[in-house]
């Protein structure tokens, strides 16, 4: 199996802001410009802020994807973003401060592997059409869906740039906010939009769950990667991109 190394800062509370602060110019995340703009910042009502605890720190952490660091870490606030970790930029990990106390190496894996995606695009998307049948969704097929569907997609800063993907040319899964009155970032459900019959459905397409499990919020190939590679889907799944991603 292929190994890298990189190092992660680990940003003190004095230095946090301003590095949010570069995030949201890099990625525009809080800004949020899309249909689903309103029901998402909905769903986070609480500020995006660095939690008071933690300092400076350095480590170094070995992966098996390829990714270029150093990477910057910040813990936030636990009610930030509903608790969720994810990645910022190219470079940037947000994690809850509750992982500062209680860490889990997983998580950061899956984390590595989401920036990883970002500064190889090419290189996995290579790997989504040629393994799994993912194809980029193009404008045309993701307006037919309706906007009803669309203003609720739950927006995942770890799938920004391409959030709209296509499976098999005919199947885009999201995922979306259970409630449109009280929309909540951990009550979301996966569907799918038909686009040869222009429907949308809650049930999995002929051959998903065989391919690639019933996780509920493994709605893009980044998430499911994500998941196979940092052990949580399975062993044998986690060995599945040894030597495919270099």
């Amino acid at each position: 199996m292929t190994s890298h190394d990189v190092r992660i800062n680990v940003i003190p509370k004095s230095e946090a802001q301003t590095v949010i602060a570069a995030w949201n110019r890099e990625d525009s995340y809080c800004e949020m410009n899309s249909i689903a703009r309103d029901l998402n910042q909905k769903a986070r009502p609480y500020p995006y802020l660095a939690s008071s605890e933690g300092s400076a720190a350095t480590m170094n952490v070995r992966t098996s994807v390829p990714v270029d660091g150093p990477l910057n870490l910040v813990y936030l606030d636990g009610r930030s973003d509903s608790g969720l970790p994810h990645t910022r930029g190219l470079k940037g990990i947000a994690l809850p401060v509750f992982l500062l106390w209680n860490p889990r190496p997983d998580t950061l894996q899956h984390e590595i592997v989401h920036l990883s995606q970002k500064q190889y695009s090419e290189k996995w998307w290579n790997v989504y059409r040629g393994k799994w049948g993912f194809e980029v969704a193009s404008a045309e097929q993701f307006m037919s869906i309706p906007e009803k569907w669309r203003k609720r997609r739950r927006i995942n800063p770890d799938t920004l740039g391409n959030p709209y993907v296509v499976w098999k040319g005919r199947y885009i899964p999201l995922s979306v906010f259970v409630s449109d009155m009280s929309p909540d970032l951990k009550a979301c459900k996966r569907g799918f939009w038909d686009l040869k019959m222009e429907q949308w459905t809650w049930e999995p397409p002929s051959g998903w769950v065989e391919a690639f499990g019933s996780g509920f919020n493994d709605e893009h190939p980044n998430e499911i990667a994500a998941h196979w590679i940092d052990g949580s889907a399975s062993s044998e799944k986690k060995a599945f991109f040894n030597g495919l991603i270099v």
